[in-house]
């Protein structure tokens, strides 16, 4: 699935899934063009604006004349509503159950963050879902492979994308790339929110 646009996990083709994925995030009335400059993917004004009649027509939309045109929300009243805003909201779904799952592990990670293409809200259908998981010093490669492994078959059940994780040991973070990418893109699954970027001023 792409995380960005979850709706396409169940309607692979159109652009009525963006525009909903916009309105039950922003939680307000946006106009067209507003819609359009927030769509998580691909999409032109008129395929919008033709999107908002569709779904004003089934109900999921309510419109107000704003000016000389139309703002449009999402109707938290919809029989369908709870149903679309956990779709809409898949990505902080993923985030806490990762994080629930972690934090049944016997040794606790010092840091866990997703990054890359899933952080950067820019994932194809067959994108890697990548996490950075740094363990304390003296963790056994068996126990952490044990733990990572089961980690990795639920995260692919929750998704069907892959999870591909970069597993570092304490001691191993030194300044690297990758870890100023990780800083920038990256969303704190779990542990120190702050613990990269003040190990990597340590050097």
């Amino acid at each position: 699935m792409r995380l960005q646009n979850p709706f396409s996990a169940i309607s692979t083709t159109g652009i009525d899934s963006q525009v909903l994925t916009v309105l039950v995030r922003s939680e307000q009335y946006l106009t067209i063009r507003e819609i359009h400059q927030l769509l998580p993917e691909q999409g032109s004004h008129q395929g919008v604006r033709l999107s908002a009649g569709r779904l004003v027509e089934q109900g999921m939309l309510l419109q107000r004349l704003t000016g000389r045109g139309y703002a449009f929300a999402f109707n938290g009243d919809h029989l369908l509503a709870a149903a679309v805003r956990q779709i809409a909201h898949a990505k902080s779904e993923l985030i806490s159950r990762m994080s629930h799952a972690i934090s049944e592990w016997q040794i606790q990670p010092i840091a866990a963050t997703l990054f890359g293409s899933a952080a950067r809200n820019e994932m194809s259908t067959d994108s890697d879902i990548d996490v950075l998981i740094v363990v304390p010093d003296g963790v056994t490669d068996d126990v952490v492979e044990e733990l990572v492994s089961d980690f990795a078959a639920h995260v692919t059940l929750w998704t069907g994308n892959d999870l591909r994780p970069l597993i570092y040991r304490d001691s191993d973070v030194r300044p690297a790339p990758i870890f100023e990418s990780i800083i920038a893109d990256g969303i704190a699954i779990t542990g120190d929110h702050s613990w990269l970027r003040k190990r990597l001023r340590k050097g």
